[in-house]
């Protein structure tokens, strides 16, 4: 009991006002039902992209065991039935951490969620190449709660240098047409930061202003191998000049009330959140997040860490809240919420040192 109340006061402590009656509505109902309330269903596994710091890019290389592959409708459907007593009970489902729009079955799948769970949300995530104003009109008939899209700089150079095979006109194209659109409150940006667009950090914010963009989040870029060494910001002492920039965009953020969420720059060891979603890779196989259900690599201070990967169980086999309840798999949760002791698997990964998409600092 007592280290429940410290995973929960450590959880709430930056959270804005606003989404403090959810977060909390949601840890409590979690903690009594024991069932996740966020579950990730990877649809895809495959990207329509080839940015050189994506680790899909190590598929069959550096990662000998991952699988490019689309699913079927006809296996999501099985899959759903499968975990229907916890999507009865979760409030997000997404449908892959890749381009999950690549699924042409996206719309149908969502209807399949709905008739199971009328109050489910779903959280989308984009580059944009492959979005329409057709589909935007499609995805405006559904519970949208968050579209997320990538944008890593505000100029055209910056921007394609980064992402390889991403059209920059392309993408404002697609944020103007959300902008126009029933899902115009729903717009987000992500900005992954590194050595060479973080000077654009404080004009872009009032770039994405200008959109209509609200709520913007930024990550620090994980190096998965050492090629892309170099290019991260964060140090074991921080880095003042990187800093300055943050302070710059919060600023910006905060005079045109905006919502801007920062990562550290400094390691802090404070777990990772990735670790809450239930993740269910494109063949089943439950692992704490889409890194370790595959041998990804991860670089930090100068040292590469690959290990097998950590499942739990596959939900074609096994039943999927047994899954989710297996000691070992709470323990390893649990690690992550108390933010002490990392299991060896995570300890090169900057997600878990607040480097990245975990324990943002929210400044609104």
């Amino acid at each position: 009991m007592l280290a429940a109340g410290k995973i929960f006061l450590k959880k709430i402590k930056h959270l804005p006002k606003e989404k403090l009656k959810e977060r909390i509505f949601l840890g409590v109902k979690k903690y009594i039902n024991d069932y996740p309330y966020f579950i990730s269903i990877q649809t895809v596994s495959a990207c329509n992209l080839k940015c050189k710091h994506c680790f899909i890019n190590d598929y069959q290389t550096d990662i000998h065991d991952g699988i490019t592959k689309i699913m079927k409708f006809e296996e999501f459907v099985l899959f759903a039935e499968r975990l229907r007593p916890m999507i009865q009970k979760a409030s997000y489902i997404t449908f892959s951490t890749f381009e999950a729009i690549m699924n042409k079955n996206l719309i149908k799948m969502m209807d399949v969620i709905l008739d199971i769970n009328p109050k489910m949300q779903f959280p989308f995530l984009s580059n944009t190449m492959l979005i329409t104003k057709e589909k935007i009109d499609e995805l405006c008939n559904y519970p949208i709660s968050e579209v997320n899209i990538s944008l890593d700089g505000y100029t055209k150079n910056t921007v394609e240098d980064f992402k390889t095979e991403v059209n920059f006109e392309k993408i404002i194209h697609t944020i103007k047409l959300f902008k126009n659109s029933t899902l115009k409150n729903k717009i987000a940006v992500t900005f992954v930061a590194h050595k060479n667009n973080i000077a654009e950090l404080p004009e872009y914010v009032n770039f994405v202003y200008q959109l209509g963009v609200k709520q913007i989040y930024v990550s620090n870029i994980l190096t998965f191998t050492p090629a892309l060494a170099g290019m991260e910001l964060y140090t074991k002492e921080g880095n003042d000049a990187a800093q300055q920039l943050f302070e710059l965009a919060i600023k910006s953020a905060k005079n045109n009330g905006q919502i801007i969420n920062v990562p550290r720059l400094k390691p802090e060891q404070l777990g990772c959140q990735a670790v809450e979603t239930f993740f269910i890779d494109i063949n089943g196989n439950v692992a704490p997040c889409d890194f370790l259900g595959v041998t990804t690599p991860f670089t930090l201070w100068g040292k590469t860490m690959q290990n097998p990967p950590i499942l739990y169980g596959n939900i074609l086999k096994d039943d999927p809240i047994q899954i989710y309840r297996n000691p070992d798999f709470k323990a390893f949760r649990r690690k992550h919420q108390l933010g002490k002791e990392l299991p060896d698997a995570c300890k090169n990964c900057i997600d878990a040192y607040g480097l990245m998409c975990s324990n943002r600092i929210i400044h609104n």
